[in-house]
């Protein structure tokens, strides 16, 4: 793996869940380390937390001075966080390829050496395509999409993932569009009126599935939701659907990083070599960090 590949690359990191971040900092700080080891130009914390990791983010922010700070609005969670911290950094370095993930990532993913250097490995070859790639976990629909008006059949999940140069572009503008569609969507009386103010019917019936009868975890009838909790739910699915769509209107692609693939033994063994070699100071210690 060449570093250098990752030199145009930003990190940014949104932090907010005290219980999350305080179960996982071994493992989030072993992720933060493998990537500034692997030669992104930066990682920018965000903190959307009012102040209750100040003491976390501050231990992160102390392994590398490429390390850097925002204090975020939470307005939308992560995405608003990600969005914050993706204009704070091409304001302040200009155009930027990024890897965003929130402290969520470890429940999302059981997050092996080998899968994040292989995912590395994958934004090496896509780093040199000028059309714009999302590169994630991805997820195929079993029907056609569309949200915002824009046509899809799969998205990438937002729990880690990279963005290049025009890919980041598309993921800002159409976050930004979201959020303005949301303030007119949540003064609907209903599930399927809100919703419709995102995706066309299809979308509206099996996203509403998923949401309000029992496809996700924290799922519950629309009556019964905290409107704070659903707005930053439907929210972060239409701007995660978005995203994606985006990228495959302007002739891009959303792909598959690999992250939940099971690797076989030898392929894990070869990946662990080669980033050996790459990285002599690569410690036994980051790896048990990493295992937890």
């Amino acid at each position: 793996m060449n570093p250098s590949n990752l030199r145009n690359t930003w990190v940014v990191f949104c932090l907010y869940s005290k219980e999350r971040v305080t179960k996982n900092q071994k493992k989030l700080e072993a992720l933060l380390e493998i990537l500034l080891r692997g030669g992104v130009e930066g990682v920018l914390l965000v903190d959307n937390s009012d102040g209750a990791l100040k003491t976390e983010i501050e231990h992160f922010a102390g392994l590398s001075p490429r390390v850097q700070q925002l204090k975020g609005s939470n307005t939308y969670a992560e995405f608003s966080a990600w969005v914050e911290g993706m204009e704070s950094v091409k304001a302040e370095h200009g155009e930027k390829s990024f890897i965003l993930f929130n402290d969520t990532v470890f429940s999302h993913f059981k997050l092996f050496f080998w899968k994040i250097i292989n995912f590395l490995g994958q934004i090496e070859h896509y780093s040199q395509l000028e059309k714009p790639v999302q590169l994630g976990e991805t997820v195929k629909l079993p029907y056609q999409s569309a949200v915002l008006g824009v046509p899809h059949k799969h998205f990438v999940r937002s729990a880690l993932f990279y963005l290049n140069v025009s890919a980041s572009n598309l993921f800002v503008t159409g976050s930004h569009e979201v959020f303005k569609q949301a303030d007119i969507a949540f003064n609907a009386r209903n599930s399927f009126d809100l919703l419709k103010h995102f995706f066309n019917e299809s979308g509206v019936y099996h996203v509403g599935r998923w949401l309000f009868s029992g496809g996700w975890y924290g799922s519950r009838p629309f009556e019964e939701f905290e409107q704070r909790i659903l707005q930053l739910k439907v929210i972060a699915i239409a701007c995660e659907h978005l995203a994606s769509a985006n990228c495959i209107q302007h002739g891009g692609q959303a792909a598959d990083s690999n992250l939940q693939r099971n690797f076989k033994l030898s392929e894990q063994l070869r990946l662990i070599k080669t980033q050996l070699v790459s990285h002599p100071l690569f410690s036994l210690r980051m790896l048990r960090k990493l295992k937890g």
